[in-house]
């Protein structure tokens, strides 16, 4: 009885580890066999994508249908004022645009839009296979729940008027041991990128790796500072990535 309950718990076991084995597509499959879901979870839900969300009291909504966060960010959306809700969240949302794994699923979407086109797939490879350089690049986007919030407008429009002397001080990529490495440019929104980047530095003055996959953690840390509503709001950012996770064909992804 004994050695029957404990075969039973070794193939519950066994079930509960299988969809964290089959999660990791990025390591079954090559990259232009990936779905379009994988390529949205590899962008949203993947040890290359991270977010922090915050909760907010009562704010301005906009007066048209919700709006998608493209459109707001985009300024497309009314901004006649005429309710208020009490229950908004702020999701800001950080992506490795620098990382393999990333390229691999922006490259991959680009095939499906265009398919059986010999032209497009070496462009795609050429992509994928890039030397990362020595930088790393962090593309930021945002939006509120539910859609639709005038606030998306007003701090997009913070991004776009800000600057790297604002970032400079309280913007840092950290390893577990080790020096904060310093923002090394900010990238506002503009015509060739709807979004805002952060741009930090992948080697030391000597040449050397700042980040390492022994490392325990790494930490982005930042503060936005937007005015919504008359008023000045405050959010600080903590992401911590786990390096251990990250590593992709035997190498730190960054």
């Amino acid at each position: 009885m004994i050695l029957v309950k404990r075969n039973a718990w070794v193939a519950l076991a066994a079930l509960a580890a299988m969809p964290l084995f089959a999660a990791k597509f990025w390591e079954a499959k090559e990259f232009t066999n990936w779905s379009d879901k994988e390529c949205k979870e590899m962008l949203t839900k993947s040890p290359w994508a991270f977010s922090n969300v915050f909760g907010e009291g009562p704010g301005p909504i906009l007066s048209s249908d919700p709006s998608t966060g493209a459109d707001a960010a985009a300024g497309q959306a009314s901004q006649r004022v005429d309710s208020f809700r009490s229950d908004m969240s702020v999701f800001f949302e950080f992506t490795l645009m620098t990382a393999k794994p990333i390229r691999m699923a922006m490259a991959r979407m680009q095939l499906m839009r265009q398919p059986n086109t010999p032209a497009m797939l070496e462009q795609a490879m050429n992509f994928v296979n890039a030397p990362p350089g020595n930088k790393i690049a962090i593309q930021l986007s945002y939006h509120t729940a539910p859609p639709g919030s005038s606030a998306l407008h007003e701090i997009h429009s913070y991004f776009l008027t800000a600057t790297a002397a604002e970032f400079n001080t309280n913007t840092y990529l950290i390893p577990a041991k080790g020096e904060h490495v310093r923002l090394a440019e900010y990238l506002s929104p503009g015509a060739n990128r709807s979004t805002p980047a952060f741009v930090f530095p992948r080697l030391d003055g000597n040449g050397q790796p700042l980040f390492r996959p022994e490392d325990k953690s790494i930490t982005l840390r930042s503060q936005f500072t937007p005015t919504i509503g008359g008023r000045q709001k405050k959010y600080d950012i903590y992401i911590k990535m786990n390096p251990k996770q990250m590593i992709f064909q035997n190498q730190l992804a960054m």
